[in-house]
């Protein structure tokens, strides 16, 4: 292959990005299907070493989590009896879609808010980070975003190709103070603290699910007894420790609990204090959404008795027909509503009784979420839940008693409970006022007031936990070693997607020339739009800092959107989110409608946002339009995944070309 027929740097970069992001998320989505967990292989599926229906997703697994600390130790057990089955029991329970709701769920929100991080860690998995020369004596200022965005760049070099990690190992054993590690790790943890605050910006406050995850926080933090958990953690002897929280968190207050003291059989029956709790929680929310159910059926505009049971009855229906009903609404370009009740009877419905059928429908399919997560976590017979909790506790024990004799535990609870306090604090919007929304630069300043029981915390674990030192430095060598490169490529685009960059341009090289000039057509047009984005995330990043810096806090009410390319995906995989079709019919509609977004935001009572928070949704939209990518799609993910499959299989090492 000549350097003429290679992919230019940015277009291999591009198709990199394009096949990553479209493989994680669909692996990702495929989750909630029980024949993706039944071909998932190892470590659910033992006997599947091939073919494996989420290859990326193991490949992750088990690069970085089958071999953490702890973690390592499970039984094949745990995977092949607990997990497995948990997985395949939540499946098998068809929880509900946002096409069908009107609006984009919890479930949607997590689990594209997942996809945009995995995919980045994917691609230095697969590629590996581009080597540089590294900068040991570099100074930066950290109040200039130019110097603090080269210093991460500087930092990842040194983590990765250098020996930074072992010595910011040695210099946490040795203080708890930030300002006595060198400036490239000051600067770097500055740029770190200012994405993570974007995050929860992003997550509690701009997302129009945000104000819902804060007060299921809240409902869940009010719940917690940390008073308890404190004082057992105080126990001075390790083992009484364990046995005491373990008693305090997963024991089961029932009469079995009492007739077992004299000898009889224990039962699996009942909830412990942590089903307790995730039960009341959804309970609570299960009776505001049932006062909502009320207020629509007594309302004047309400469809009639014949309609709402038709509507109920497709909350429960098996997961074939509520998708052979979605496919019917998308084909015809009719809302769910009328798919579900046939062209004839929604033809006599206003737009405010075709409104008040897709919310009666939607917080149908909410009841029924909250009451199969119920069945499901707390009260399923045998118990998987507490058999996992149980089982993480054994493999865990020699970190927990390494821990305890290392940390105050007790202390870091409080810590804890006072960060969530003010979190909260922050976050929690008062639907009556119109008050004033918090900025990223708040979530900034809240870390940065944090951020010292974070270091005094490893500090000690470090100082007094030599072995437990050992252990996660151990740990973090070999996740670093993941994101190295191993081929070096002098010409042409060599470095674009590192290692895989030989793969991509056989996969490319297979295609006929027609399709090969539609393929890189559009790998252009992706590529000018990951460079706008990397612009917008920079303008957002250049002016957080500067307002997070500013004395007067008025300063940063200027600075819109949050930083970080990660956040900018999130949007859009959000606003890819199909959605179903309005009262007036039509295409489907997507995470970015307006309709959509209003009524996403609304919370499981059915109140509204003050109108500035409902303003504040459409501050981190898209100012690009994402280009047309489905003929990369179309031709090269298959191919992609087969390549994927081999490395699982490990017919072939990271970064080898495609065989014929």
């Amino acid at each position: 292959m000549t350097d003429q027929d290679q992919l230019s740097s940015d277009q291999a970069h591009a198709l990199f990005e394009i096949l990553t992001s479209h493989v994680v998320l669909n692996e990702i989505e495929c989750l909630k299907y029980p024949k993706t967990i039944a071909t998932f292989g190892p470590p659910l599926q033992p006997s599947q070493a091939d073919g494996a229906s989420t290859p990326l997703l193991r490949i992750l697994l088990e690069s970085f989590i089958l071999i953490l600390p702890g973690f390592r130790n499970v039984t094949a057990r745990f995977w092949t009896d607990n997990i497995f089955r948990l997985a395949t029991t939540l499946d098998e329970a068809n929880l509900s879609e946002s096409y069908d709701k009107g609006s984009v769920g919890i479930r949607r929100t997590l689990s594209t808010a997942s996809a945009s991080i995995v995919e980045s860690v994917a691609r230095g998995r697969l590629g590996g980070y581009p080597k540089q020369a590294l900068k040991t004596d570099s100074k930066y200022d950290t109040s200039n975003p130019d110097d603090v965005a080269k210093a991460w760049d500087d930092f990842l070099q040194r983590i990765i190709y250098g020996d930074l990690l072992d010595k910011m190992f040695v210099k946490a054993a040795e203080t708890d103070e930030l300002s006595d590690h060198e400036p490239v790790v000051q600067a770097a943890h500055q740029y770190a603290l200012t994405i993570f605050a974007a995050l929860l910006h992003h997550n509690l406050i701009v997302s129009p699910r945000g104000q819902s995850m804060v007060s299921l926080l809240n409902r869940l933090h009010r719940l917690t007894p940390y008073f308890l958990v404190k004082q057992t953690l105080k126990i001075g002897n390790a083992a009484s420790m364990l046995n005491g929280m373990t008693q305090l968190l997963l024991a089961k207050m029932n009469l079995s609990t009492l007739t077992s003291w004299f000898g009889a059989q224990a039962s699996d029956s009942g909830m412990n204090l942590l089903q307790q709790i995730i039960s009341q929680v959804l309970n609570a929310e299960v009776s505001e959404l049932r006062k909502r159910l009320k207020q629509i059926e007594q309302s004047q505009d309400a469809p009639d008795k014949s309609q709402l049971e038709s509507l109920r009855k497709y909350a429960s229906q098996p997961a074939e027909e509520q998708q052979k009903m979605r496919n019917q609404s998308e084909s015809h370009s009719v809302s769910i509503v009328v798919a579900i009740l046939g062209p004839d009877k929604p033809s006599q419905m206003t737009g405010q009784s075709h409104k008040l059928a897709l919310d009666y429908l939607s917080i149908h399919l909410a009841i029924r979420d909250r009451e199969k997560l119920i069945q499901i976590l707390c009260l399923h017979q045998p118990d998987l839940v507490t058999a996992s909790v149980r089982e993480m506790v054994i493999v865990y024990d020699p970190i927990i008693r390494a821990l305890h004799k290392a940390v105050d535990l007790g202390s870091g609870v409080t810590d804890l409970q006072n960060f969530l306090d003010d979190l909260i604090s922050l976050s929690l919007m008062d639907k009556s006022k119109q008050s004033k929304l918090p900025t990223v630069q708040d979530f900034v300043r809240l870390l940065e007031k944090h951020q010292k029981s974070s270091h005094v915390f490893i500090h000690q674990a470090l100082k007094n936990g030599k072995e437990l030192s050992q252990w996660y430095h151990e740990y973090a060598l070999h996740a670093i070693e993941q994101y190295k490169q191993t081929q070096v490529n002098d010409h042409i685009g060599g470095t674009a997607a590192g290692d895989l960059t030989a793969c991509l341009n056989e996969l490319v090289s297979k295609l006929s020339n027609d399709q090969q000039r539609e393929v890189r057509n559009q790998l252009d047009q992706h590529a000018a739009f990951l460079d706008g984005l990397a612009q917008q995330s920079k303008a957002r990043m250049d002016g957080t800092i500067r307002a997070s810096l500013a004395t007067d806090k008025s300063e940063s009410s200027d600075v819109e959107g949050s930083p970080g390319m990660f956040l900018l995906k999130w949007q859009h995989f959000i606003d890819q989110t199909p959605i179903t079709p309005g009262p007036n019919n039509g295409p489907p509609r997507s995470g970015k409608s307006e309709s959509v977004v209003d009524a996403t935001a609304v919370d499981v009572d059915g109140e509204k946002p003050p109108v500035i928070y409902q303003q504040s949704t459409k501050t981190d939209a898209l100012s690009l339009e994402p280009p047309d990518v489905s003929v990369v799609v179309r031709l090269l993910v298959p191919r992609f995944k087969e390549e994927l499959q081999r490395i699982v299989a490990g017919k072939e090492r990271k970064g080898q070309s495609v065989s014929s």
